[in-house]
């Protein structure tokens, strides 16, 4: 029988532990994960909310639409499957509500949802007075319903993948930082997956590269959120809300009248978390649900998420020039959505060298 190829990933948040679960799956492949962190999870995906939002997206069409629409569907098998693979239990919430203030829009969402009814999606659109008739504890002007679309736990995600690549055979070491690729010279294939480290790595490819320069193709969007707790009011699905200057929300039911509300979006972020924030979002939520008003603060967190700069969200494909090393990051506010699709992309690079997914366009620029 052959030697397996080694494959060292460089970071364990969805997008890394997805990629190892399902390479994990290849006899042809010994999988090694080297996660800077003293656990899985810890950077992007631990500020995550968790919500896979694409049915109900605005953007009708195109790559990024057609691969976040196939990672939707992909969750709905990796799901139980993690569960009966692994014993453990990954809370989810199925059905997003997508509120807006904005008057008009009723011709926008009939056009998405015609074009998500020929994608195999069912959307339902409710004016004004149906909210109130049928979410009295909310206000909004309309809203669009979206049964497929849903929220999960990030990092229960993360922990039932590595679970489970583990006992495919797949390694995982912590507390292992990594500050050049030249430093894991045992691999036969290299994926980044690094987040905001993985330009750096990247650049580790040159040799007489001063590591200590600003990355020049990722950038940290701040992110803040809070955990509420708020009885009485029975919130069932996730709520999305999009107010009347363009600002969203997002209110994830957790059960035992526990409630995620997030996140903000700063592009020039200071030092996170901001107290000021905290009504920021409160109020946010107020606009919608009224009840809010009377939440408990239990938690505030936040974190960095990595965005392109110079191309498209997210970055994935082979290196230029080095065809070993293969790239997974900038997924920016869709982490967690597309993991199951980046991670079906990345294995068919590395297996077969190409993928028949729409992924050419979002590869690294030389």
């Amino acid at each position: 029988m052959a030697k397996p190829e080694q494959v060292v990933i460089i970071g364990c948040g969805a997008i890394g532990a997805s990629i190892a679960y399902k390479l994990s799956q290849s006899a042809s492949l010994q999988v090694t994960v080297l996660e800077a962190n003293s656990q899985a999870g810890q950077g992007a995906t631990g500020a995550s909310l968790g919500v896979l939002m694409a049915a109900c997206s605005q953007k009708a069409t195109g790559d990024l639409v057609t691969l976040r629409l196939a990672s939707l569907r992909l969750y709905e098998q990796l799901i139980p499957q993690l569960e009966r693979q692994t014993g453990l239990s990954i809370p989810n919430c199925a059905g997003i509500l997508c509120l807006s203030q904005k008057i008009g829009s009723e011709s926008k969402w009939q056009s998405l949802i015609g074009k998500r009814q020929q994608q195999g999606f069912d959307l339902q659109f409710f004016d004004r007075d149906h909210v109130r008739s049928k979410y009295p504890f909310l206000s909004a002007q309309s809203a669009l319903y979206s049964p497929s679309d849903r929220a999960l736990h990030p990092s229960m995600l993360v922990q039932a993948l590595v679970k489970a690549a583990t006992l495919n055979g797949a390694k995982f070491i912590y507390d292992r930082k990594v500050d050049r690729l030249a430093d894991i010279p045992d691999a036969d294939k290299i994926v980044i997956t690094a987040g905001l480290g993985s330009d750096r790595l990247r650049q580790s490819l040159d040799l007489d590269l001063d590591l200590d320069r600003p990355s020049n193709l990722l950038a940290p969007v701040g992110g803040q959120a809070i955990l509420v707790e708020l009885p009485d009011v029975s919130l069932n699905a996730v709520i999305h809300a999009e107010a009347a200057n363009g600002e969203d929300i997002n209110i994830v039911p957790l059960g035992f009248d526990r409630y995620w509300i997030g996140a903000t979006v700063e592009f020039e972020p200071d030092t996170l978390p901001r107290t000021s924030n905290i009504s920021l979002l409160l109020d946010k939520a107020i606009e919608f649900c009224p009840a809010f008003a009377k939440a408990k603060i239990i938690e505030t967190w936040a974190g960095y998420r990595p965005r392109p700069v110079s191309q498209r969200s997210p970055i994935l494909g082979f290196l230029p020039s080095h065809p070993n090393v293969s790239i997974a990051t900038g997924h920016y506010r869709n982490g967690v959505l597309m993991a199951p699709i980046t991670a079906e992309i990345i294995n068919d690079l590395i297996l077969k060298g190409e993928s028949d997914r729409p992924w050419q366009g979002f590869a690294l620029k030389s």
